[in-house]
């Protein structure tokens, strides 16, 4: 069961549903090299594309170098984010997801913000916000192919909240199916908790 943003029934409301600024979280089944056990934030999705960024995929790269270009040979701050990570197979620029509301170039209304433009990933850099993650790279899905893989089953669609986005990448995927359940045992039943579940670990 796929949960997506509530709207009008009329089909041409649900045609023109946006997905940007929540979650999707890979079904336990997908086996896809790239995509399996994924949590991937919206950042794009119109009639024309479709646009994302995974979340839980830690590069083995330390952000020293990528700091000192940003900031032109300056130190990088103590408490600058010390790590990339894998946004997608598609080439792109790096891409701030922070808490910084000050700082935000998109994002959503629940507190998950995006930057990519220079001058502004050199303040991020400078105020340190409470969360913070850099990625390089993106996922892009063609018309019609995401929504199709909505439906088929592959992805569950959940809010894109602090708690799950800012989550240590290693337990992400695991903490989204779970919240995934969650919701569905507490429309079926009015329960709030699901247990873990042993064999998703």
């Amino acid at each position: 069961m796929n949960r997506i943003p509530k709207s009008s029934n009329s089909a041409e409301a649900q045609s023109r549903i946006s997905l940007a600024g929540y979650l999707m979280v890979a079904a336990p089944g997908v086996q896809d090299t790239v995509f399996a056990r994924s949590v991937c934030m919206i950042v794009e999705h119109s009639k024309n594309q479709t646009i994302g960024i995974m979340l839980n995929l830690p590069l083995a790269i330390e952000t020293g170098p990528l700091w000192e270009q940003l900031l032109e040979g300056a130190a990088k701050p103590a408490n600058a984010a010390t790590h990339l990570n894998f946004g997608g197979p598609q080439n792109g620029p790096v891409l701030a997801i922070h808490n910084n509301e000050q700082l935000a170039e998109g994002g959503n209304s629940a507190g998950v913000y995006l930057s990519a433009q220079t001058e502004t990933l050199k303040k991020i850099a400078q105020v340190s916000p409470d969360h913070c993650r850099l990625f390089i790279g993106h996922a892009v899905w063609r018309v019609s192919q995401l929504e199709t893989e909505i439906v088929r089953g592959d992805w569950h669609i959940l809010p894109a909240t602090p708690d799950l986005v800012f989550a240590d990448e290693h337990s992400m995927w695991i903490k989204s199916i779970q919240s995934v359940g969650n919701e569905i045992i507490q429309a079926a039943t009015g329960l709030e908790l699901l247990i873990a579940q042993p064999y998703l670990n």
